[in-house]
Formats: C-alpha cells, sequence, structure tokens
C-alpha cells in the first residue's frame, strides 16, 4: 500500500491561528483564511477489496493488502451493465450489488499537536465502519445518502508516521438503512461513491452542520424586499480546550466582486469543552442583487472565528437572497413575481459506474438542465451530491429534495434513520439558495407527520411537500404545505391547493408533456410540474430501461421530447424537427418558440402553420407543430416567423447508409482534471458520407485510448464495444492521476475510424484554495456634510463644517479638507424630504455657482479608491421664461479628480436632483475612481460655471478597491 502525504504542504505547521497577519491593514490573506482549517481531498489511491473479511485481520497495521485492487473514489464495487448484469432480483433488489467491501490506505499527518483530526466522507452505501492504526473509530449507517465525519484524533499520529485507515463498506440489504427494507424503483449500488475528505481544525471551531439542530452555520433571510434585505446568521462554535476562552466570530458578506458589504462582530464566553451559538444579524441596504432563475446572484458569507485576536477557524457558505412567496391566485412568486415551474425528476446514477459519479458530472447534468430551460429539479429519491446542489445554485434552478425512501414505512430503527436522514439532509444542504421545497412525505404514501415536523424543526423557512399519488393516499397536502401528487392518470387537483404535480408521464412526441404543462399552467395555484425523469435510469421495476420518450438519455443524448422543452422555456428564437422518434407515419412532428413555421420536403413548401389548436395544450407557451407529409421523407427544413420575418431554420436531411464515425468529447465549462476520478461522457456519432446522422443505426463501436486516460468498463458489461443507441455509442472517459494528453480512437465494421485528442491539467487537493477566492474587507467611509445642527443620516459619519475645518478618516488615517477658491464656504442644514437617503440630502456644504469647490485628501495610504460623492439642492430655483415661471433644474456639473500620480480624471454632466420630494430616487451622485501614492494629495474639483446655481456637495463615501480596479469602468 502506498504511503500518501496530504499534509506535506504544511509540513512543520504551527497552529493555524498563529500565522503572521496580513501586511495589508484590512484583511487577511487569502491564503490565511484557505488554512484556518484544512479540508484535503483524499479520494486517490485506496487498497481495494471485495467480499467478506475478519475485521480483527483486515484492520491490523500490519496486514498486507499488497494484492488488492488500487481504486479512485468516486468507487463503485463492480461495474455493472445497463441490463444490471441481467440480474433477476425483484425490485426488493435482493442480490444485486449487495457486497460488502473494504478499503485501506496509508495515510501521513503532520499537525500540532493541539488540532483535531476528522474524516470527512460525503456519501457511501451503506453501512460504514472505521478503524484507524489497528483501533476501532465508529460506524455510520444513518443512510447511504447522507454526510457523515469521524473524529481521530485520539488515534492518528500527527507527526508524519503513517497512519493506517480502514474503512468496510456493506450495501448488504439491511431493513434497518432507508430507503433498504422493501421495493423500489432505483438501485443501490455499491461502493464509496462520493468525497472523502481530511479535515483538520484548531481547537475553537465551527462544528460541522449535520452534527446537531444547532450545529454548524445557518444562514436564513428574515425580510426580503427588492432593495433591502435583513440576513441572519447562527454559528456554533466549540471549545476542545480544557479552559474558558473568549470567542469572537466574525461574520462577513462579500459581494460577486470580492468586496465586503457588511459586517456582524460578536464575542462570548465559551466555556471548556463546551459548546456556544452566536446569532447575528447585518443586511444588505444599497445595491441589492437578488437571486433568481434568470439571474442567480451569489453573495459570499465568511464566519471567522478569533480566539486571542488570532483566526482560529474560518468556514464560507453560499448566500442568495431570495423570497419565496405562494399567494391565493398567483401561485408561486419568486422575488414577487410569478414564476411557473416546468422541470423534471433526476436520478443521481449513469452507465456502468452506477453512483458512483463525478463531480463534474454532476455538473454537467445541470448545465445540460439549465440550457434547455428547466427551472426546477425534484431530486428524486434521495439527497443528491453536494456538487450537482452547487451547481444549480449558480446557475439558478430551484430543487425539492427528499429523504431516502420509496413507498415502505416501518415504525422503529428504520423510521428513526428515515427522520435523522431527513434532518442530515436539510442541515447539510439549508445554505443552498436553490433549495426551494423539503419533503414532508413518502414517495406514494401523502404527507406524514414526523418528517414535516422534522423539517421544520429544522428549517421553518422552507415549506414541505407531501408526494402523494393517484391511487392511494390523501388528494391534498394534509400537515404539509404544499400538495405534489403524481399524475399518471389525470387526476383531480383542488383549485384552492397550491400544488406541485411531482411526476407526470412523457411520450416520444411530447403530447402528454404538454398536456400536463398546459393543465397545470390553467390554475395559478398549480405553480409547476416535474416530467418523469430527466433520464433514463435503472430499476428492477418493469419499463425503466431506455426509453426515447424520456428528454435525455442514460447516457444524456437528448432526445426529440428535450426540444419541446426547450421551446416552452426559453426565448431565444429556436425550431427543431423531430427524427422518428418523434415523427411517425406520415406525421412530422416541428418543435419552436416562433409564431409560423414553414416546412420544407427537398425544397419543396409542405405547410406554413402556427401552432397546433389543441385545447389540451392551449395554456403552453409554444404548443408543438404537427405537419401531415403526404409523400416520401426526404430532406426536411424548418424555418421560423417571428411577426412575419423569419428569424432561424433547421435542417433535418434524409440520412444515408452508414459510412463513418465522428467523436466527440462532451463540452464542459471546465478542464479535465487529473485527480484520478474526473469524468467525461466521451460519443461517437454514427454518420453518412455526407455527415448526416444516422439515427437508426446499432453498430457496435470500439473505443482506445493512449496516454493519460482511461476508458471505463469493457465488453463484459456492453460498455467497450458500447452498442450505439439511436446512432450514438458513449463511453464514460476517466483521468489518470497525471496530467498530460490522451488520444481516443473509435472504430466499428465497415465505417470510417475517429480520433479525437484532449488533455488533463494538474489537480489541487486543496478543497479550501479550490473554492475560497479573495475577500477585500476595506472599510467604506460614510461622511455626512452640513452645518452644526444637521440631521446625520443613519450609518454615516458627521463632519459638521462649521465647527471642524477639516475631516479625520480612522479608517485610512487620512485627513480631508473642503475649500473655496475664491469666496466662502456655506454649510447649510434644512428640514423636510421625502425620499431616499434624505438626511444626506437636505444638508450640504456650497459655493456659489461662478465659484469652485475644493476637496482635497491627504495622507491617503498607497492604492485605488473609489470615491462617490452626493449633489442635491433642497431649494428648487426658478426663472422667468416669457410670463410663465418654471422650475429650473440646476446646470449639470463638472468634477475634476487630480491624483497623486498625476492622472486627471474628468466627470461631465453630473446633473444634481433638487427639491423636497424625490420620492423612490435617490439623490444625484457621481462615482469614479482616483489614485494615492500614499505620498501626494488627492484632489476633487466641483465647478458649475452658472453665477446663480450653487455648487452642492451633500457628502461622500470612500472606499479602496482592487488594485486593478483603475483599469475597469465602474
Amino acid at each position: 500500500m502506498k504511503t500518501f502525504n496530504p499534509l506535506g504542504l504544511f509540513r512543520g505547521m504551527l497552529l493555524l491561528g498563529s500565522i503572521l497577519f496580513c501586511s495589508n491593514l484590512f484583511a487577511q490573506t487569502t491564503i490565511e483564511l484557505q488554512q484556518a482549517r484544512v479540508k484535503l481531498d483524499i479520494n486517490e489511491q485506496w487498497s481495494f477489496y471485495r467480499g467478506e473479511k475478519d475485521e480483527k485481520v483486515v484492520s491490523s497495521t500490519s496486514f498486507d493488502d499488497s494484492n488488492w485492487e488500487v481504486v479512485n473514489v468516486p468507487h463503485s464495487m463492480k461495474l455493472s451493465s445497463n441490463e444490471l448484469d441481467n440480474c433477476t432480483d425483484s425490485s426488493f433488489q435482493e442480490t444485486f450489488h449487495r457486497y460488502i467491501g473494504w478499503y485501506r490506505k496509508q495515510l501521513k499527518i503532520e499537525a500540532n499537536p493541539s488540532q483535531k483530526i476528522f474524516l470527512e466522507f460525503e456519501g457511501a452505501h451503506q453501512h460504514t465502519k472505521l478503524w484507524v492504526n489497528g483501533k476501532y473509530v465508529g460506524e455510520d449507517m444513518v443512510s447511504g445518502f447522507t454526510p457523515f465525519h469521524f473524529d481521530v484524533t485520539d488515534f492518528v499520529h500527527k507527526d508524519g508516521k503513517p497512519n493506517t485507515i480502514v474503512l468496510s463498506v456493506d450495501n448488504r440489504l439491511n431493513p434497518n438503512i432507508p430507503p433498504d427494507g422493501d421495493r423500489r424503483d432505483y438501485i443501490l449500488f455499491s461502493g464509496l461513491y462520493r468525497d472523502v475528505y481530511l479535515v483538520v481544525k484548531n481547537p475553537l471551531n465551527i462544528t460541522f452542520n449535520w452534527e446537531d439542530k444547532y450545529a454548524g452555520i445557518f444562514i436564513t433571510t428574515p425580510t426580503v424586499s427588492k432593495n433591502n434585505a435583513t440576513v441572519n446568521i447562527r454559528s456554533t462554535v466549540r471549545n476542545e480546550q480544557n479552559t474558558a476562552v473568549s470567542a469572537k466570530v466574525e461574520q462577513r458578506i462579500i459581494d460577486k466582486d470580492g468586496y465586503v458589504i457588511a459586517k456582524a462582530i460578536d464575542q462570548h464566553q465559551v466555556g471548556p469543552n463546551s459548546d456556544h451559538t452566536f446569532q447575528q444579524t447585518t443586511g444588505i441596504t444599497e445595491n441589492l442583487h437578488l437571486w433568481s432563475i434568470d439571474d442567480p446572484y451569489l453573495y459570499r458569507v465568511q464566519t471567522l472565528v478569533y480566539q486571542d485576536n488570532q483566526l482560529m477557524d474560518m468556514v464560507e457558505n453560499p448566500l442568495g437572497i431570495r423570497r419565496f412567496d405562494f399567494i391565493d391566485g398567483k401561485g408561486f412568486l419568486l422575488n414577487g413575481e410569478p414564476v411557473e415551474l416546468i422541470g423534471v425528476n433526476k436520478h443521481q446514477q449513469y452507465p456502468f459506474v452506477g453512483d458512483a459519479v463525478a463531480n463534474s458530472l454532476h455538473r454537467k447534468d445541470a448545465e445540460q438542465l439549465k440550457e434547455t430551460g428547466y427551472n426546477v429539479v425534484r431530486l428524486a429519491h434521495y439527497p443528491h451530491d453536494n456538487s450537482f446542489v452547487e451547481a444549480c445554485d449558480e446557475l439558478g434552478i430551484l430543487l425539492i429534495e427528499e429523504a431516502p425512501s420509496w413507498i415502505h414505512f416501518v415504525e422503529g430503527e428504520w423510521f428513526d434513520n428515515l427522520e435523522e436522514a431527513t434532518r442530515i439532509m436539510i442541515r447539510n444542504h439549508r445554505n443552498n439558495p436553490s433549495i426551494l421545497m423539503w419533503s414532508g412525505g413518502l414517495n406514494h404514501r401523502g404527507p406524514v407527520e414526523r418528517l414535516h415536523y422534522a423539517c421544520k424543526e429544522e428549517d421553518p423557512t422552507r415549506m414541505t411537500g407531501s408526494n402523494g399519488a393517484p391511487w392511494t393516499g390523501p388528494v391534498h397536502s394534509g400537515i404539509c404545505d404544499i400538495y405534489t401528487p403524481m399524475d399518471y392518470q389525470n387526476m383531480p387537483v383542488t383549485e384552492n391547493d397550491f400544488s406541485f404535480l411531482c411526476e407526470h408521464g412523457s411520450s416520444y412526441d411530447a403530447l402528454k408533456n404538454q398536456f400536463e404543462v398546459s393543465k397545470s399552467k390553467a390554475s395559478a395555484n398549480r405553480f409547476g410540474v416535474a416530467v418523469w425523469t430527466a433520464h433514463d435510469y435503472f430499476s428492477f421495476q418493469k419499463d425503466w430501461g431506455m426509453q426515447p420518450r424520456r428528454p435525455f438519455s442514460f447516457y444524456r443524448v437528448p432526445n426529440p421530447v428535450n426540444f419541446w422543452y426547450k421551446s416552452e422555456m426559453t426565448t431565444t428564437p429556436m425550431v427543431y424537427i423531430g427524427d422518428e422518434r418523434a415523427s411517425r407515419d406520415n406525421k412530422v412532428v416541428v418543435f419552436s418558440n416562433c409564431d409560423e413555421v414553414e416546412l420544407y420536403n427537398d425544397r419543396k413548401l409542405v405547410a406554413k402553420q402556427k401552432p397546433d389548436d389543441d385545447p389540451n395544450r392551449s395554456h403552453c407557451n409554444s404548443p408543438s407543430y404537427t405537419f401531415i407529409l403526404n409523400e416520401e421523407k426526404g430532406d426536411l427544413k424548418a424555418k421560423g416567423f417571428i411577426r412575419g420575418v423569419e428569424v432561424v431554420d433547421y435542417t433535418l436531411n434524409k440520412y444515408g447508409k452508414a459510412y463513418q464515425l465522428k467523436l466527440e468529447i462532451e463540452e464542459q465549462n471546465a478542464p479535465i482534471l487529473a485527480s484520478g476520478s474526473d469524468m467525461r461522457m466521451v460519443r461517437a456519432y454514427i454518420l453518412d458520407k455526407d455527415g448526416n446522422h444516422v439515427v437508426n443505426n446499432e453498430s457496435m463501436v470500439s473505443f482506445k485510448i493512449e496516454g493519460e486516460g482511461i476508458l471505463v468498463g469493457d465488453a463484459e458489461i456492453g460498455a467497450n464495444p458500447n452498442k450505439a443507441y439511436w446512432g450514438t455509442a458513449s463511453i464514460v472517459l476517466r483521468s489518470t492521476l497525471q496530467e498530460g494528453t490522451f488520444k481516443i480512437t473509435a472504430k466499428a465494421k465497415g465505417l470510417k475510424s475517429s480520433v479525437i485528442e484532449g488533455k488533463t491539467i494538474a489537480y489541487n487537493k486543496d478543497i479550501r484554495q479550490q473554492k475560497i477566492k479573495d475577500a477585500f474587507n476595506y472599510p467604506i467611509v460614510k461622511v455626512d456634510m452640513g452645518a452644526d445642527d444637521q440631521l446625520l443620516q443613519f450609518g454615516w459619519n458627521r463632519w459638521d463644517g462649521t465647527s471642524k475645518s477639516s475631516y479625520t478618516l480612522e479608517d485610512y488615517k487620512a485627513e480631508v479638507t473642503v475649500s473655496a477658491k475664491k469666496g466662502k464656504l456655506e454649510w447649510n442644514t434644512a428640514f423636510g424630504l421625502l425620499g431616499n437617503q434624505p438626511y444626506l440630502a437636505m444638508d450640504a456644504v456650497k459655493v456659489k455657482g461662478d465659484d469652485q469647490l475644493d476637496v482635497t485628501f491627504k495622507s491617503l495610504p498607497k492604492g485605488t479608491y473609489e470615491i462617490v460623492t452626493y449633489h442635491h439642492s433642497i431649494k428648487v430655483l426658478a426663472k422667468l421664461k416669457g410670463t410663465a415661471i418654471l422650475e429650473k433644474k440646476l446646470n449639470t456639473y463638472q468634477i475634476v479628480a487630480d491624483d497623486s500620480k498625476g492622472k486627471r480624471t474628468v466627470v461631465h454632466a453630473i446633473e444634481p436632483t433638487s427639491g423636497t420630494k424625490l420620492g423612490n430616487l435617490y439623490p444625484a451622485k457621481a462615482k469614479f475612481l482616483i489614485y494615492s501614492d500614499g505620498k501626494g494629495d488627492v484632489r476633487l474639483t466641483l465647478q458649475n460655471h452658472a453665477q446663480d446655481v450653487p455648487v452642492v456637495l451633500n457628502g461622500f463615501e470612500l472606499r479602496q478597491v482592487k488594485s486593478n480596479a483603475h483599469a475597469k469602468e465602474l
């Protein structure tokens, strides 16, 4: 067994909190934040054996595993065919993948004696035991789909000596672990199939989210409007020292550009070997950016823990600020806007590897669904991988998540585990903004009080769904918030119930899909549907296999029905002709979001039509087009028209005899990582001589790879060679541990072969280095200028110019002065302004219009700064024009900024606001960048050449920005 030293990077590392602070006055360096705890991917090079072994023997440090297979996680104990190896199990899955497997690893750890060491698992099927250095540590047997961890601090060597890590992962039938114990329509594949991490914490640390209801971090937004949001952050800090300590917790909200825009700080004594839960509230009151399906803007929340001013721990979570409402007669509203949810159910399985799916493939699933336009996914029937959920956060897809179950329902240990799995699921994903709803019921059975109550205890901010069925159970939501039935029998839905059809059928030509979507759209309270399922999937239920009526195949190749969803859910003009999977007999089915479509057969116009006029589909945005073709199909071309103008076309040529292969590696917005675990789908399209896709070809295609890559599976499981499905053969590519290039060749009898090349790049095992990006904690100084009796704008600093000739910017150790070039400064106070920032806009310093106002910043630290100046006159000037008296707009200002580099920036045509009624408007402002070399002055000159119109400055904001910001236009 090889020895792996993931902490070699931290050799000689002292207590992480004691590392030097950044020389920058305002923030820790990114590397300090990353190293406040350690989280390393330890997926590579586990020695593996499938089968029963004596625990005492295998867990011993002296056990010889040199003849075991070396594998990388995610790992399935056995690769399997799409026919489930022709197993004849019932839906109880009596024998298939009912293995116990053993994983061993040598791990070197170098850490401070006081630090805590953990092994963290995202998921394993389904009963896991751990031994470290020959000693039994513990077990997890809640579910195969939820995360867990072991504290191995007292079992490991921290001085660089090898540690022997031994796991048994047992997927044998266990009636006490849900969803096992009864029938299911999905498969429990075996193995250590999700990521494994080594985590190192300091003795004052933030607990893991899933430990209990109050553990870890829980972020909520109690109030959200279009302009303001309140953010509450609950965090639990553990003191694993024998003396009480004073713990300071700082919460930071960071925008997409990396700037800290809000903070909350609290300090509390934490007793020896005990926990304390902090509750901190802050918010965003300016430039709020909401998270939505079309614009999934993500803030970040960093939670920092200090002891004696030393950084001891830091964790980061996403923050998508959005508001979910359910209003009778309007349905589901996202940020106040009605949204019809149209989506899919999804299983996590892939061909050959089962559940052992790389993070990149999970993300690709999300990208593919988003590209089609789906806006919701029901995660059937268990908690899904973090990487898929995180991708949905970033892409703007809403999720409905449920605990691992199907129909089975048993009191006792089984139900205890189901409830615990529900709670862990929520704790793990409660901070993901894409989660819309938790399931408070059981599939086919309807609402379950115990699950609903558990959901509400863990997360009262989200709704629960009931998971009903058309053949049994209540026809309402019951104790749950939302009625979420299946609809395979056109079941009636009560109009006054908020309902989401959690499953419905699909057809090759998408007619059934359109029927279900139209029915949902007919009533606002029926706010969404999800087709069963997005992809082909594995089950011992009958009629489960390869079905082109589903949007995508096992291999993630889209079927024609997927393109109807694209026409329904996207606005970019599109038109698509369904091939023989959708167009049968003398019908040609066309999907388009255009007003009209022309269809041509061999350049001859067949017809120009509007969408099908069918009352069962009348509420769809884009019902499909059905053309009748009373002649032999040739080369088909469809042209889409919007308001009489052709905007898009699509050609489906009649294909000839299969002639050649064309290889493609599925595109993704990320490189292939040399992690030994990264995966891509590789496809070989069968084409005729002219490059047309030969859809009905089922050739056996053989794949060969050279270089740094592995093709998963062989002939025994039908992976390689692979039988083409609707004209496309597919195989899974897996990276090696060595970065480099690879070449794949595809061959089939009688066809011209194809070659494609690719490369992998080096992989960083440090998860925090991968994910934690720069954060710029620069203070924002807000100065409200006016006379000594001014009303201060909330959250601003007062500059009373009548008694202070200068102002000190304490955060930047700089001084500001203001002066008139030739006249006197007037410091004014007024009262009575309706609008935003009224107390800022009512007061000002000003000079006459033929004068100029100079603002000078002295001793600003070296760097680039953003300055925002505010300009509003409470007085509206008037002048005679003929016989009418008209309100006169203030003349526009010009602001000249001279920085200490000698660079001049001119901001033209700033038009101040005026009057006592701004309404929903803000006072006028100018925003620009200046540079300070840390030595010379920075000067702003404000001018307005109209003698009767004063130059007004209500106040200013100043913030240092990233050094490259001056190259970007704000």
